[in-house]
């Protein structure tokens, strides 16, 4: 009875399926971003926080973009208990269309590229297309990796007590 009194209490959220919420609300995940083109825009870092904003998921993004912006992420994330100083990134806002359905999730940033991430091993990896978006620096697909640890971004399957 007390199981289903607390599973009763969650939040039930629109865009989020077969995923527990409160895995992500109040989580920030960071990460990085390669075109694997060597120009200035194809690598960089994000920071992506989500918050519950009534009865959906949100999430506000940042980025910053630089070769030298992407190897201090890169050195960040795989350094236990390092994070990534996200002051001098751009505030690209509120994401639009957020959905998460298992461990997929995917949103379109307000530049207009089109991510998508999946959780596997404790990270977010995926891609954002930013073809048909506004940001001229971003010209090719980049490949996304974002972590914040066990905690916030737990291996697909596993639920939370």
């Amino acid at each position: 009875m007390a199981a289903a009194i607390s599973a009763s209490a969650d939040p039930v959220l629109r865009n989020v399926t077969g995923f527990d919420p409160a895995l992500l609300a109040g989580e920030t995940c960071q990460g990085v971003l390669n075109t694997g083109k060597a120009r200035h825009g194809s690598q960089g870092a994000l920071q992506l926080s989500f918050t519950v904003d009534g009865d959906v998921l949100a999430a506000h993004f940042w980025r910053g973009l630089g070769r030298s912006t992407y190897d201090r992420a890169v050195y960040a994330i795989t350094q236990p208990g390092q994070t990534i100083d996200a002051t001098r990134f751009e505030d690209l806002g509120e994401v639009r269309r957020l959905t998460v359905t298992g461990n997929h999730d995917r949103f379109v940033d307000s530049t207009g590229a089109k991510v998508r991430l999946t959780y596997s091993h404790g990270r977010l990896q995926g891609r954002s297309d930013p073809r048909g978006g506004t940001d001229w620096r971003m010209t090719r697909v980049a490949n996304v990796t974002m972590s914040a640890g066990e905690r916030v971004l737990p291996r697909a399957g596993r639920k939370r007590r």
